[in-house]
């Protein structure tokens, strides 16, 4: 128990503590009520619970790519999964579309984000519509879409695809890819989370922009 002050030197450091706790408790219960809940699905619960270092990885991916996309963007994202990296973009760039074959991902990711800024579909549902940007960040077939993520750009779209960096996949054969549908072309290596501009061979995971889509 605190002794009591003088009259007139200030006030009871405890009362203050528990009348402020109370104040930010009504600001905490205001707040929650206007976040919804998500639920992992079955492939994002197995990442987190197997490897989250793996998940947290992909989602600093997507962050770099909307940063380097920027604001007021429509972007498609290609084996969107879940859509939690297809949330991150459209919530900073303006609106991003996440597509993947698999039907239970989408089902999952559509029950979770019902934004305005995102949305979800099966790629075999696919329009012609025209993108500011198209990225594929999480699959291993990220150079057999290429061609199509090239064709459905705007002329002053970009492209930006991520792979590991394997004996079977290489830096210079990524960079060789997105070559021949732009003209400028731009490496990044990442160690775990941390994005460079480094020496690609020493990269866990390399990430490639292409830009000035060739006619």
């Amino acid at each position: 128990m605190l002794p009591p002050l003088p009259k007139g030197r200030g006030i009871r450091i405890d009362i203050l503590m528990k009348e402020t706790k109370s104040n930010w408790a009504c600001v905490a219960d205001t707040l929650m009520q206007e976040v919804p809940d998500i639920s992992l699905g079955p492939k994002t619960s197995e990442c987190f619970y197997k490897t989250p270092e793996q998940l947290l990885d992909l989602l600093s991916y997507y962050k770099f790519a909307a940063k380097l996309i920027g604001k007021d963007k429509r972007i498609l994202d290609l084996s969107c999964g879940e859509g939690l990296g297809t949330f991150l973009v459209g919530k900073e760039c303006g609106f991003s579309k996440g597509v993947d074959s698999d039907q239970e991902a989408i089902t999952q990711a559509q029950s979770n984000f019902k934004e305005p800024f995102v949305a979800f579909q099966t790629i075999d549902s696919l329009s012609e519509e025209k993108w500011d940007a198209t990225i594929c960040l999480d699959s291993d077939k990220a150079l057999e879409s290429l061609p199509n993520m090239a064709d459905i750009l705007l002329p002053e779209g970009l492209t930006i695809i991520g792979s590991p960096n394997t004996a079977d996949q290489t830096h210079k054969e990524l960079e060789g890819e997105v070559k021949k549908y732009f003209e400028c072309v731009f490496t990044f290596s990442t160690s775990d989370e941390l994005i460079n501009a480094g020496y690609s061979p020493f990269a866990q995971y390399i990430i490639v922009l292409g830009c000035k889509k060739k006619s």
